[in-house]
């Protein structure tokens, strides 16, 4: 929350292609007990946020763009200081599995490899 105005400090951007709605999952690989989050649908998967942090789940956007499971493992793996910064959510329920990544992060990836799907990623990054 930020501290002035008790609002979210991520917020999605508007876009008149998406309806992006409010969740909340509750799992025990967080702290919170749950995972507040802004989500939409993307070519059969789930794009999300994390309200209170930002963190992006990007095993959403990577599914989205065609890529398997395998592929976003060895992606991490190339890339060992992601390693450090990475939240990896399994169990539970199933719209939430996957990898989360700080905004930062999934923002410089996603210019990288997301070319494709980047005006769907609108609510996300702007």
């Amino acid at each position: 929350m930020s501290p002035n105005t008790g609002a979210p400090r991520f917020r999605p951007y508007a876009s008149t292609r998406h309806h992006v709605t409010k969740g909340r999952y509750i799992t025990s690989n967080d702290s919170r007990g749950y995972i507040p989050v802004y989500e939409y649908p993307l070519n059969g998967q789930w794009i999300m946020m994390d309200i209170d942090d930002g963190y992006i789940l990007w095993t959403g956007i990577w599914k989205a763009l065609g890529n398997s499971k395998a592929d976003i493992v060895k992606m991490i793996d190339s890339q060992p200081d992601l390693a450090q910064v990475i939240r990896r959510v399994r169990g539970g329920y199933l719209k939430i599995q996957g990898t989360w990544m700080p905004y930062e992060v999934a923002l410089r990836l996603s210019r990288r490899v997301a070319w494709p799907i980047r005006e769907d990623l609108i609510p996300l990054f702007g």
